[in-house]
C-alpha cells in the first residue's frame, strides 16, 4: 500500500497530532523547569538548616521560601492539569492515525489489542517497512526503552517525592528536617530528569508518526527529530547543579568575623525564644581557640558587661591564660544575642549623652526612646536579650559541638550567665568558675545599693592608698577633699581645652556629672584608680585637662567595649527594678536608696544605672531571679576582690557559703575580676584542676593585692621647669605611658592620642614591639616633639629619636636607666641616669 497516498483528511489529522505533540513538549519543559526551581528551593531551605539548633525544625526564611514553593506547586498542579487535558486528546488522535498507518504497512506489528495494550502501537518501528529501506529512506526504531525509562523516573521520582512530603511533616529537629528537604531537592532533580524523558518519548512518538507519514510520500519537516535522551538531560542537569552551587552558600547576614590569630569561627542559628513562644531565630556567632593535640576538655569564656562582645577580647584573654591550659584545652569564645557579631545593635550616641547629664526621670525616659531609636530595635523585640535565652544559645553552641561536658568560666554579668546555665544544665558542666560574681538572691535595689556602697568603699581605699605612697601624697596631701573640691569646680560646666587625635587644639565643655561616670569606670582596676588620683592631683594644682579628659577617654557610660543598648537590654529584661506593682514606681525606687543611706553616698549616681529598666519597654513582671546553686556534681571556684566597686566581696562570700563543693578566692585590694591577671595565688588553684583534676587543699584562700598601681608623679608642665634634657625626657616617657588611653590601649589597632598642649603621638603593634610616632606633640608646653621610635614591652626597652625647634635627642631607657644625647638649647648632650 506505500506509494497510494493517504487521504487528505488523515494528513490533516498528522500534521495536527505533530503540532499537539509539540505543545506537549513545551509542557513538559514548563514542568521540567519548575521541577528545578522547585528542588533548588528545597535545597536552599535545607542550606539554612545547616547550622542551627538542633531543636528548630523550621526557620522563618525557610517559611518565607517555603511559601515560594507553595507557588511553585500550584503552578505546576495547573500545568499538569493543563498537560493532562492535552495528552489524552492527543494519545487519542495519535492511537487512531498510527493504526491507520499501520494498515498502510508503514507501522509494524498486528492490530494492537484493546484496553491499556493498544499504547504497544506508540512504540512500534514505523517508516518505510525494513525489507524495503534505501539508504536515503527514514525508519525509525522501536521506542519502548525510552517509554519504560520515562515510566520508571515518573514512578521514581513521584514516591520519592511522597515519602520525602510524609517523613518531612512528621521531622522533630532540624537533622531530620534538613536531611529530608535535601531528599525533596534531589526529587526536584528525579522529576528534572523524569519530565525530559516523557518530553524525549513524546518527541519519539511524533517522530515515527512523521516517518511513518514520509514513508507514505506525505512531506513532513524532520527538523523535529528527537535526540538522545541523554543528551537532552545533560544541559538541563547542568542548569540544576549550577543551581545548587548558588542555592547552597550561606545568606549574606550569616557574617562570621573572626580575630586574626589561631581562633575558628564559625555560627549558627537559634531561636529566638528557646521556651517556644516565637518561631523567629537569631544569627550567634563563636570562636574556637584548638588545643595543640587532643584537648584534656574546653573551657568556655563567659565575659562581663553585659554587652560585652566575647569575640572582640579573645585574643587578649588567650594572651592572659596560663600557656598550657591555652596549649592543653580548647578554648570558646561567643558574642551573646545582640551583641557584635550575633545581630549585635548598639546606642552609642544615646549613652554619651545619658552619662553626661544628670539622671532624673525626664532625662531617663529619653534615654530611652533615643537608645530604641539609634539600635533599630523595635519595643516588642527587647524580650529576648533576657539572660534565660542567653544561657539557652551557649547550651545550642555546646549541643552543636557535641561537647559532653565543659568547663565554664564567668567574670562580672558573666557570673550570671553561667549560674543561669549551671542551673539549667547541671549535667553538662566540669568545672564552673565566677569571677567578680553576683549574688543572684538579691533584688535589683539591693544590688545597686550595695554596689553603690561598693563603689564608695573603694573609692575611699584609693585616698587611703594615695596617703600611703611618697609621689602621692606629695603631689596632694588630702586627695579626698582634691576629688570633692573638683568635682565642686565642675558643677556648672567648664571649658577645657586639649589636643584632640587629630592634634588639633578645641574646647570641650565638660561638667561635674561626665567626672563622676569616668571616675566610676576607672575604679574597678588598680590602674584606673591610678589615672583618678593623678587627674585630682593635676586639678589641685590648676591642671584640669586630665579629669576633663577621662569621659573622652572611656567613651559612653557602660565602658569602653560594651554595647549601651545590650547593656540596658539584658540588665532590664533579668531585673524588675520597681519594688511596687507600678512598673515605673520612679519615686519607690529613690524612696529604697534613702533609706538604705545611698544618698549620703559620694558614688550614689551609681545606683541609678538601673533607672532605665523603668521605662524599658519590658521588665519582668516580678523580681523572681534564677535559683542560686547550690549541690553541685563538679567544683565551683568563686573569685572576689575586697576592692572590686561593683560586686563587692561579700557577694563571692555568700555564693561560698551555699555551695557542697565550692572554693572561695580572696584578693586584698585588686581588681574587680581577677584570673588571669598573672597572679599565680589566684590562677593555680583554678588550672591546677582543669589539667589534672587536682582540688585546692582548703576551701578559702587569701591572696595579697594592690588598691592602686604604681602611681606616677606629676611632670612639670613648661619647658622651663626641666633643668636639662635628661629629665624633660623622661617627663615625656612618664606621660606616654601614664595617659589613659595608653593605659587600656588593647594592642590591635594603630591608638593615636591628642597631646596636652598640642599635635599627637601613636602607637602601633608590631611582632615583638610598639612603634612609637609624634606629630608635634606637646606633653611639655614649649616643647613640640616630632619623631619615631620603638619600645619593646617584654624587656622595657624604649627608643626614639625626636627633633623640635631648637635641638633633636635621641633618647633610651631601660626600667630606670635612661640616656639622652643630641643637642638641647643650642648645646650638644650626652646624659644618662
Amino acid at each position: 500500500m506505500i506509494g497510494e497516498g493517504i487521504p487528505v483528511e488523515l494528513e490533516v489529522r498528522i500534521q495536527r497530532d505533530l503540532v499537539r505533540g509539540r505543545r506537549l513538549i513545551v509542557v513538559t519543559w514548563g514542568l521540567a523547569l519548575a521541577s528545578i526551581v522547585a528542588g533548588l528551593v528545597s535545597l536552599r531551605q535545607a542550606a539554612l538548616l545547616v547550622s542551627i539548633d538542633r531543636h528548630l525544625v523550621t526557620t522563618d526564611d525557610v517559611q518565607a521560601l517555603g511559601g515560594a514553593f507553595d507557588v511553585l506547586r500550584s503552578f505546576v498542579v495547573v500545568l499538569m492539569a493543563v498537560g493532562l487535558i492535552l495528552a489524552v486528546r492527543w494519545l487519542r488522535s495519535v492511537l487512531s492515525v498510527l493504526d491507520e498507518l499501520r494498515v498502510r504497512g508503514v507501522v509494524d506489528g498486528p492490530a494492537p489489542r484493546p484496553g491499556l495494550a493498544r499504547l504497544d502501537i506508540l512504540w512500534r518501528p514505523a517508516g518505510v517497512p525494513a525489507n524495503q529501506t534505501g539508504w536515503a529512506d527514514v525508519r525509525v526504531g522501536s521506542g519502548r526503552r525510552g517509554a519504560v525509562a520515562s515510566a520508571v523516573a515518573t514512578i521514581v521520582a513521584a514516591a520519592v517525592g511522597l515519602v520525602a512530603a510524609v517523613a518531612l511533616g512528621f521531622a522533630t529537629d532540624a537533622d531530620a528536617s534538613r536531611w529530608w528537604r535535601l531528599v525533596i531537592g534531589v526529587d526536584g532533580a528525579l522529576w528534572l530528569a523524569a519530565w525530559v524523558l516523557i518530553g524525549a518519548t513524546i518527541d519519539s512518538i511524533r517522530w515515527r508518526e512523521a516517518a511513518a507519514a514520509r514513508a507514505l510520500g506525505v512531506f513532513v519537516p524532520l527538523v523535529d527529530a528527537p535526540g538522545h535522551s541523554i543528551v537532552r538531560l545533560v544541559p538541563a542537569l547542568l542548569l540544576f547543579g549550577a543551581g545548587l552551587l548558588a542555592m547552597s552558600g550561606r545568606p549574606d547576614s550569616w557574617f562570621v568575623p573572626c580575630p586574626p590569630g589561631t581562633l575558628a569561627c564559625d555560627g549558627m542559628l537559634v531561636p529566638v525564644d528557646h521556651d517556644g513562644g516565637s518561631s523567629g531565630t537569631i544569627w550567634i556567632v563563636y570562636a574556637v581557640h584548638h588545643a595543640v593535640g587532643v584537648p584534656k576538655g574546653t573551657l568556655a569564656i563567659a565575659v562581663g558587661g553585659p554587652g560585652g562582645s566575647g569575640l572582640d577580647e579573645s585574643l587578649l584573654r588567650l594572651d592572659e591564660l596560663d600557656p598550657v591550659l591555652v596549649s592543653d584545652y580548647d578554648v570558646l569564645f561567643w558574642d551573646q544575642r545582640g551583641i557584635g557579631a550575633s545581630a549585635g545593635k548598639d546606642c552609642p550616641a544615646a549613652g554619651y549623652a545619658y552619662a553626661t547629664t544628670e539622671q532624673t526621670e525626664a532625662s531617663t525616659k529619653a534615654f530611652v526612646d533615643a537608645c530604641l531609636h539609634e539600635a533599630g530595635v523595635a519595643p516588642g523585640d527587647v524580650t529576648r536579650y533576657s539572660t534565660h535565652q542567653a544561657a539557652e544559645d551557649l547550651e545550642s553552641i555546646r549541643d552543636h559541638l557535641g561537647l559532653a561536658r565543659f568547663a565554664l568560666y564567668g567574670e562580672s554579668y558573666g557570673t550570671e550567665l553561667a549560674q543561669t546555665y549551671a542551673a539549667s544544665h547541671p549535667d553538662r558542666l566540669s568545672a564552673l568558675v565566677l569571677d567578680g560574681a553576683v549574688d543572684l538572691t538579691l533584688s535589683a535595689n539591693e544590688f545597686w545599693a550595695a554596689a553603690a556602697k561598693g563603689f564608695d568603699r573603694t573609692l575611699e581605699d584609693t585616698f587611703a592608698a594615695c596617703l600611703s605612697d611618697d609621689d602621692c601624697r606629695t603631689d596632694m596631701n588630702d586627695p579626698e577633699g582634691a576629688f570633692e573640691r573638683a568635682l565642686r569646680a565642675f558643677a556648672t560646666p567648664q571649658t577645657v581645652s586639649y589636643a584632640d587625635s587629630d592634634g588639633t587644639v578645641r574646647d570641650h565643655a565638660v561638667g561635674a556629672v561626665a567626672v563622676e561616670s569616668a571616675s566610676s569606670q576607672l575604679l574597678y582596676e588598680p590602674v584606673g584608680r591610678a589615672v583618678i588620683l593623678r587627674a585630682v592631683a593635676a586639678a589641685a594644682h590648676g591642671d584640669d585637662v586630665p579629669l576633663a579628659r577621662l569621659l573622652q577617654v572611656l567613651g559612653s557610660g557602660e565602658g569602653p567595649g560594651v554595647s549601651e543598648f545590650a547593656y540596658h537590654a539584658i540588665t532590664c529584661a533579668d531585673y524588675r527594678v520597681s519594688p511596687t506593682s507600678d512598673p515605673h514606681d520612679f519615686t519607690a525606687v529613690e524612696g529604697y536608696a534613702e533609706a538604705n543611706g545611698v544618698d549620703d553616698l559620694r558614688t550614689a549616681e551609681v545606683y541609678s544605672s538601673q533607672l532605665p529598666c523603668l521605662w524599658w519597654p519590658y521588665q519582668p513582671a516580678t523580681g523572681q531571679r534564677p535559683a542560686p546553686i547550690s549541690a553541685t556534681p563538679y567544683p565551683v571556684f568563686v573569685l572576689g576582690a575586697t576592692d572590686d566597686p561593683v560586686t563587692p566581696v561579700e557577694q563571692a562570700r555568700a555564693i561560698a557559703r551555699r555551695l557542697s563543693d565550692g572554693y572561695l578566692i580572696t584578693t586584698s585590694g585588686g581588681p574587680h575580676v581577677t584570673f588571669g591577671r598573672g597572679d599565680r595565688c589566684v590562677d593555680e588553684p583554678v588550672v591546677s584542676f582543669l589539667l589534672d583534676g587536682r582540688r585546692p587543699a582548703q576551701r578559702t584562700i587569701d591572696c595579697p593585692g594592690d588598691v592602686v598601681q604604681r602611681y606616677v608623679a606629676l611632670t612639670p608642665g613648661h619647658v622651663t621647669g626641666y633643668a636639662d634634657a635628661l629629665s624633660a625626657m623622661e617627663a615625656t616617657r612618664s606621660e606616654l605611658f601614664a595617659d589613659p588611653e595608653v593605659l587600656f590601649w588593647n594592642g590591635k589597632e594603630e591608638l593615636r592620642v591628642g597631646c596636652r598642649d598640642g599635635g599627637f603621638f601613636s602607637l602601633e603593634f608590631a611582632t615583638a614591639q610598639d612603634n612609637v610616632r609624634f606629630a608635634k606633640c606637646e606633653f611639655v608646653d614649649g616643647l613640640p616633639l616630632t619623631g619615631s621610635g620603638t619600645y619593646e614591652p617584654s624587656s622595657g626597652q624604649l627608643h626614639w629619636n625626636v627633633t623640635f625647634p631648637d635641638g633633636d635627642l635621641t633618647f633610651d631607657s631601660t626600667g630606670d636607666d635612661a640616656h639622652v644625647s643630641g643637642h638641647w638649647r643650642g648645646q650638644t648632650v650626652d646624659q644618662s641616669s
